[in-house]
């Protein structure tokens, strides 16, 4: 694996390829884009950013992973596109965990309705079906057999 200093096959290292091409971007061997060209407190900001969920779940303290987040993309995302980018996909996955976190409790809400009209159409069911002998439908079902 190729570290800081390693060279390309034209024997440049990466942060002279990237001055060569006038582009703050290269791409190493792996086929990875690099932005060789990040200061010190960019890099700084970019491990804080991602180390910050961990922080939060270490703390329990998840939901204030958003203001950290938005806090450290927010005053830094001009300075660095590699800043910009990784400050959106971490964005991302804050969204992601919440509309991950947001499904169970709208599942578990829909039972606390689901169980109790369940139970009471077992009732009117047992009633339709055995009385008047009618065809019954459960309200709130799927029908995944026709």
């Amino acid at each position: 694996m190729q570290g800081i200093g390693a060279m390309n096959d034209a024997g440049q290292d990466w942060d002279s390829q990237a001055e060569a091409t006038h582009s703050p971007y290269v791409v190493d061997p792996s086929g990875k884009i690099r932005q060789p060209s990040v200061c010190g407190v960019a890099k700084t900001v970019l491990v804080g950013s991602h180390l910050w969920p961990l922080i939060g779940a270490v703390t329990g303290t998840l939901p204030l992973l958003w203001i950290g987040v938005i806090i450290f993309w927010g005053i830094m995302k001009d300075e660095s596109k590699i800043i910009d980018d990784q400050g959106r996909e971490l964005m991302n996955v804050m969204l992601t965990f919440v509309v991950l976190a947001v499904i169970p409790i709208i599942g578990w809400l829909a039972l606390v309705v689901w169980i109790p009209v369940t139970l009471i159409s077992a009732i009117r069911g047992a009633i339709a079906t055995g009385r008047r002998g009618e065809y019954f439908r459960y309200p709130m079902t799927f029908r995944f057999i026709s």
